[in-house]
Formats: structure tokens, sequence, C-alpha cells
């Protein structure tokens, strides 16, 4: 199996050590086929937080309620409004559907916006609202804390990949694997109509930006703990 290497993502780097060291078993900037991609360590939404005051979250827990309530979603009708994608990056894609405030609220409030704004090349998996509002609203409202920001950024960083792969790369021989030991599973269906990327599926792939893709998912991608390498 071909060994690809990993273009370092500079700001998530240097925010939070978001990625590890280029090696041979991440991916190459060149290639859109995906194989052992090389990531820092990632928690979760519902991790190791450790949840006090309540009232302390203040405007937090207001705004979180408000952009996370779940609805039902059309997928094929996402971004059905917006004449040419590719003229837009990332993040001014992703505002424009309202199935995906809470997704930008995080990356804003992480500080990543500017460089999935700015940057040449990712890959986003970015969960509905709806996938959001499943969490304890007590997580989300903690992680949207200033204090907390570093822990936000690695939530966030098992949702970005440095490099633009499209949903034909994506096959279920591949994971994607944390500098932290964890990984994340990838399973596509014999048809690829099922793709799915850490227990969330793809369902609204190949929205094309000027910097990337988008990949709608939903559900927030979860890593696991490495099990030994296969």
């Amino acid at each position: 199996m071909k060994k690809l290497t990993m273009k370092p993502l500079a700001l998530l780097a240097l925010a939070a050590g978001l990625y590890g060291c280029a090696s041979s078993e991440g991916i190459n900037e060149d290639t859109t086929v995906m194989e052992d991609t090389s990531m820092s360590e990632t928690q979760t939404m519902a991790g190791d937080t450790d949840l006090t005051d309540e009232n302390e979250a203040g405007v937090y827990a207001e705004t979180a309620t408000d952009v996370a309530a779940a609805s039902e979603i059309d997928y094929s009708e996402m971004f059905s409004t917006v004449e040419n994608t590719e003229q837009y990056d990332l993040v001014s894609l992703a505002k424009m559907d309202p199935n995906l405030t809470t997704f930008v609220m995080l990356v804003e409030q992480a500080g990543l916006a500017n460089e999935l704004m700015q940057g040449e090349a990712f890959t986003v998996f970015a969960p509905t609202n709806s996938a959001f509002a499943v969490l304890p609203q007590d997580s989300l409202n903690m992680l949207m804390k200033p204090e907390n920001k570093a822990q936000l950024i690695k939530v966030l960083q098992a949702h970005v990949l440095p490099t633009k792969v499209g949903s034909a790369s994506f096959n279920s021989s591949q994971r994607i694997e944390t500098g932290g030991g964890e990984h994340v599973s990838v399973e596509v269906d014999d048809n690829s109509s099922y793709i799915a990327v850490g227990g969330a599926r793809v369902v609204k792939p190949d929205v094309e930006a000027s910097n990337g893709y988008i990949h709608v998912v939903d559900k927030i991608i979860t890593p696991t703990e490495d099990v030994g390498r296969y």
C-alpha cells in the first residue's frame, strides 16, 4: 500500500498542536487518496469536560440553545440556492446554509475561521445543527467558554483534513489516525451510496468551495482508541 505524507496545517498546529509531525502515514497534498492520515489527539464534545455551574455559561447557554435546535433536514436542498459554490471559501460557504450555524459558530469561537478561509486546500466534515443538538447542553456551553478554547480546537480537529479529498476517494480500508493513538474509521458500501467517517454519515458530499470540500455529516465525528495496527 502506498505511503503518503501529510502537509501540516499551520495555524491549527500553532494553536494547539492540532496535527502531528509529517510522516509516511498521512496524506500527500498532491493526491486525493487518503490512507493512514496522521492527526493529533482528539476529544469528543461529550468527553472529559468537568462540568460545574450551569449558570456560568451565561449568554453561551442562550446562544447554543438557539443555534442547536433539532429540525428535519432535506439534505438534497442544502446549498441549492447558491449558484456557484466554488466562488466562496469554506467558512463563507458554510455560513450560507442555516443547518450549519452551530459548526460555524464553534469554528469562529476556536479562532480557526481565518485559516479555513485563507488556506489553500482542506476537507471539512461539517455536522448539522441537529448533530450538535443531541449533546448535553452543558457540554456545548462549556466548550464555548474562552478558557476551554484548547479543548474546542481538539474537538474540531477531527472534522478537518489539511488536503482536498472528494467522496469518491474514500474506501473502507482507510482510517484517519490521531497523534494521540486514536483513530477515525471510514466506512463505504459497495456502490458508495453510504459513506461514514467516525460514525458520522456523509449526508451531503462534495460541496466544493474555492479552497476545498464540505462534506455535511449527521453526527459529530468520534475517534476511538487504537487497538493495534491493521
